[in-house]
């Protein structure tokens, strides 16, 4: 079923979610106090993972020591495929690498740019690395963990998968992940979000919270068979969209998050507007929504004037509404032409031929929108040819 959620409401903007500020308040002290308390284990998970050699039962320790540190609690529920080398969950939280490496021995693939004990204490491996050590996905006792939607939500929704940096091999098995916590949420989207950079300020709060409760639920293996990727990837969503109770969405991470920052659907500013208004009084056939889009990259008056006129910017035309004949003591003028630019192919060859053929348009085009207004209101003023 497709999704009908603006894109909007998959994200959240405010960390708190709790309806008592009171409580909030009250919890605030003992709040610092866990964080100074958890940076000593920080420090000293720091220092562990440095001198303690690359083992197996190491890294389990390691595991356990930054699940204290976080306040990760981790409930696994269902049974792993033994067979399955590879792994597909939903993303909630900049901490799910953590809590399936805990429970499940995984490997996550990430393109964050973090310190490397950080990344092997949260089960993490640079995307770009894993693809030359194809071996990791051959393993069945250290299975990849792919988390496709590109980015973490709210989990009201799944996003539409990604593409996959490697072959997905016969057997996969979903993963469903759900994330609780008291107070506050535990991922919060803001104007530096990115995907090569790990949220800190999420990890911070972490350290804050009382106690984050993860849900681990292994949901049943999926066959290959004569599926390719894309189609083993929707049998995959299907899956997990069942069993977390939640629509699919044809939004990518991209289309919620483009560029460094998180770009949302508002009305236009009163500036971009007066722009536009401008714009319209000198080309009045040019819909205003193709001002306001052409002006959002040119943010200028005469470039985005220019773009219509050398048809650069492609537009439909506007067809003026019919208007009632009024009686006009004026002589009769020509009827207005309605010039419909579009690319000639030749560019002025200099700055100045550019500037006086620009000038010459545009003035020609407020000649003919001071001859309508003239017509229409039925003034009598001398033209000047």
């Amino acid at each position: 079923m497709k999704s009908i959620l603006n894109p909007d409401k998959e994200l959240n903007d405010e960390r708190f979610c709790g309806d008592n500020v009171i409580q909030f308040f009250l919890y605030m002290p003992f709040g610092i106090v866990l964080v100074v308390f958890r940076l000593f284990l920080a420090l000293i998970l720091w220092i562990a993972s440095i001198i303690l050699p690359d083992k197996w039962a190491i890294r389990q320790m390691l595991s356990t020591l930054a699940c204290w540190t976080f306040g990760v609690y981790v409930k696994l529920k269902g049974t792993r495929d033994p067979r399955c080398s590879v792994m597909i969950a939903n993303y909630v939280s900049c901490l799910d690498s953590l809590a399936a490496a805990h429970v499940l021995g995984t490997i996550s693939l990430r393109k964050w740019k973090v310190p490397p004990f950080f990344a092997s204490t949260l089960g993490i491996r640079n995307a770009a690395q894993f693809i030359r050590k194809q071996h990791f996905g051959e393993c069945p006792s250290k299975p990849i963990l792919l988390q496709p939607e590109g980015g973490p939500t709210n989990g009201k929704a799944l996003l539409k998968f990604t593409d996959w940096p490697f072959p997905l091999g016969n057997r996969v098995q979903p993963v469903a992940i759900t994330v609780e916590r008291p107070l506050t949420r535990v991922t919060v989207h803001g104007p530096g979000d990115a995907r090569d950079k790990f949220p800190w300020s999420d990890a911070l709060w972490f350290l804050w919270a009382p106690l984050t409760a993860y849900t681990v639920r292994l949901l049943p293996p999926l066959e290959r068979h004569d599926d390719d990727e894309p189609a083993l990837a929707a049998r995959a969503r299907d899956a997990l969209a069942n069993a977390l109770q939640i629509e699919k969405t044809e939004f990518k991470w991209e289309d919620l998050n483009r560029g460094a920052g998180v770009t949302r659907r508002r009305e236009p500013s009163q500036d971009a507007m007066r722009l536009a208004r401008q714009v319209k009084e000198v080309l009045p056939a040019v819909p205003i929504k193709d001002i306001l889009k052409d002006l959002a990259t040119t943010r200028s008056v005469d470039v985005t004037i220019t773009n219509f006129l050398e048809g650069i910017t492609p537009y439909r035309p506007e067809v003026p509404p019919p208007s009632d004949p009024q009686p006009s003591t004026s002589r009769a003028l020509p009827a207005p032409r309605y010039v419909t630019p579009v690319p000639t192919g030749v560019f002025p060859k200099t700055a100045k031929e550019r500037q006086l053929s620009f000038q010459e348009r545009k003035a020609q085009m407020i000649a003919e929108a001071r001859q309508r207004y003239i017509e229409k209101h039925g003034l009598n003023v001398a033209l000047n040819c």
